[in-house]
C-alpha cells in the first residue's frame, strides 16, 4: 500500500482483504463476488504508526484471539489487489471510540472463536468482534445477521459493503 495511501487511514476504519488458505478461499468463494474479502481488521492510527485490530486462530497467527499487528503484516498476508478499507459514516470522535473499543478486547486478548458462535461472545471471529464493537459503542445494531448452519446468527462482512452505513477509502480491486 503505497504511502499515500496509508495517509487516508483513519483509527475506526476497515481494511478487509483476501487471506492465503483454504478457509480464506472458502470465505470468499461464498460471497459469488469476483471482488470477495474474506477477513478484515480496524485500523489504529496513533500518529501516523499504523496498526490493525483483528481476531485470529492460532493457526494463521501466534497466538488464538483478538491482536494488534503492523499494518504491513497484515498486508503481507493478503491476496495481491484484495485490499479495501472503509469507514463509518459518523464522526471522527466516534470512529475513535470504536478504535478504543477495539484495543480494548486486544488488551484482554479475548480467544478466536472457533465454533462462529454469535450468541456467546465469550470468544470472536474476525466480524463478530466488530459487530460486538459498534452496538457497544451506537448503542444499537448495525449488523444485518444470516443464519448459520446451525440456525445461529452469523455476521459475515457484507455490512461493510453498505454504502448507507459506509464510505470507501481505498479499493485496490479497481487497480
Amino acid at each position: 500500500m503505497p504511502r499515500e495511501e496509508q495517509a487516508l487511514l483513519r483509527s475506526g476504519d476497515i481494511i478487509m482483504r483476501h487471506g492465503y488458505g483454504f478457509f480464506s478461499d472458502a470465505i470468499a468463494d461464498a460471497q459469488h463476488d469476483s471482488n470477495a474479502v474474506s477477513h478484515c481488521a480496524m485500523v489504529i492510527n496513533e500518529s501516523g504508526n499504523i496498526k490493525v485490530i483483528h481476531a485470529l486462530s492460532s493457526s494463521v497467527a501466534d497466538f488464538d484471539g483478538v491482536q494488534e499487528q503492523t499494518l504491513q503484516r497484515f498486508l503481507n498476508e493478503s491476496k495481491p489487489k484484495s485490499i479495501v478499507v472503509v469507514r463509518y459514516k459518523t464522526s471522527f470522535d466516534t470512529l475513535n471510540l470504536l478504535a478504543l473499543e477495539a484495543q480494548r478486547y486486544s488488551k484482554i486478548q479475548k480467544p478466536f472463536d472457533h465454533n462462529f458462535n454469535s450468541v456467546d461472545t465469550s470468544s470472536f471471529y474476525c466480524t463478530e468482534l466488530f459487530h460486538v464493537c459498534f452496538k457497544n459503542v451506537l448503542k444499537r445494531d448495525i449488523f444485518e445477521a444470516k443464519a448459520g448452519s446451525d440456525g445461529k446468527p452469523v455476521y459475515d462482512l457484507s455490512t461493510f459493503r453498505d454504502s448507507n452505513l459506509f464510505e470507501c477509502i481505498i479499493d485496490h480491486h479497481s487497480k
